[in-house]
């Protein structure tokens, strides 16, 4: 569609892994995909701290960079705010939300039993056109592993990441699940982005994905929630690890 040259391109941007990120409108059409790819692109950027903890978000700026009105961008803000991303104040503005582990305590006790959950559903309904996009990501995640300690490259191993779980959310054909996992995942990853930031510590966090491929090929419902429980369980440990060794550090003086 974005070739046909009587399609109109309004929007030009960079998605989160460096592709272009274009918006159209047909002639005599509407919209495309616009809010939706601002969405996630903004969420992307919280995520990632390219936009910092407490951080005020322009919307003036945003309007003009994102090439939306003021109605989406409203429900843009919206639905961050519901992912617990952005906090919106009454005559201060839109600022990110601080970093909050009190919070990754209380996400991570609920999403362990959601991830479970998720493996035993995705297993008994994933399809196969679900299965292939989960081998590609991985694929993709191989080929990157050649590549230097560049920050480019572990926003890129971090999108894989997202994408891969965004599709072992759809799996479930589930869609309350599917949200609360998906605004539960986006907290959690705000954490690990903050404390973890190695090329080798993004890699890990794709250490078991080919066993719960294996399993989601086999229809194994036990053993893939039992993974993905455990890769939670995983990243939380090395998240709080990252955090006390400070402390511990400091007492030890």
């Amino acid at each position: 569609m974005v070739g046909d040259p009587h399609t109109i391109k309004i929007f030009d941007g960079v998605e989160p892994d460096g592709r272009h990120l274009v918006g159209v409108c047909e002639p005599g059409g509407f919209m495309k995909d616009i809010k939706n790819k601002a969405y996630h692109n903004l969420r992307f950027r919280i995520i990632t701290h390219d936009l910092s903890p407490g951080e005020l978000l322009n919307e003036k700026e945003l309007l003009k960079e994102y090439r939306i009105g003021r109605s989406p961008l409203r429900e843009i803000l919206i639905n961050l705010q519901r992912d617990g991303l952005i906090q919106r104040f009454p005559r201060s503005g839109t600022f990110v939300t601080p970093i909050d582990l009190h919070l990754f305590g209380q996400v991570i006790e609920i999403r362990l039993n959601m991830e479970e959950l998720t493996g035993s559903l995705a297993a008994q309904r994933i399809t196969r056109d679900q299965l292939d996009t989960l081998t590609q990501i991985l694929n993709k995640v191989k080929a990157l592993e050649g590549e230097g300690e560049d920050s480019q490259i572990i926003k890129a191993l971090t999108q894989c990441e997202f994408d891969f779980h965004d599709t072992l959310y759809e799996a479930t054909h589930n869609q309350k699940l599917k949200e609360m996992l998906y605004e539960l995942h986006g907290v959690c990853a705000r954490f690990w982005y903050y404390w973890v930031l190695t090329k080798e510590e993004v890699k890990d966090q794709f250490r078991d994905t080919e066993e719960l491929l294996e399993a989601l090929e086999k229809r194994d419902g036990k053993t893939a929630g039992e993974l993905l429980r455990n890769h939670v369980q995983t990243m939380a440990d090395r998240i709080k690890g990252k955090v006390l060794e400070p402390l511990l550090a400091v007492r030890t003086k």
